[in-house]
């Protein structure tokens, strides 16, 4: 069933918003959007006060390694796969209207 969207503005604090990024990029959603929308369906259903919030059996442990004993050396590995990746960085335009910076003639 199809359901128009309304285009809204929303202000919410910055963890929450850092959390529903998150969400959004797990790869679940299309937008930051969609997984606001999923969270307000999802309070709106019945998800409340009574809903689980543990990360308990979230995290799978490798058989071969059960006491975690190689786990430093894996998480610095995939921290320096993670370095490696090429990012982009770039300037925020200068506002409408401001001057452009240029050689100063004279």
């Amino acid at each position: 069933m199809f359901m128009a969207k309304k285009p809204i503005s929303v202000t919410i604090e910055a963890d929450n918003l850092t959390w529903l990024k998150g969400r959004a990029m797990g790869g679940k959603y299309r937008s930051l959007s969609d997984a606001l929308d999923d969270v307000v369906r999802t309070a709106r259903l019945g998800g409340g006060p009574g809903e689980v919030r543990s990360v308990v059996g979230t995290v799978d442990i490798a058989g071969a390694d059960p006491d975690l004993l190689d786990a430093d050396t894996d998480i610095n590995q995939l921290y320096q796969t993670s370095l490696a990746r090429p990012v982009l960085a770039r300037e925020p335009p200068p506002p409408y209207g401001a001057p452009k910076k240029g050689p100063k003639r004279g």
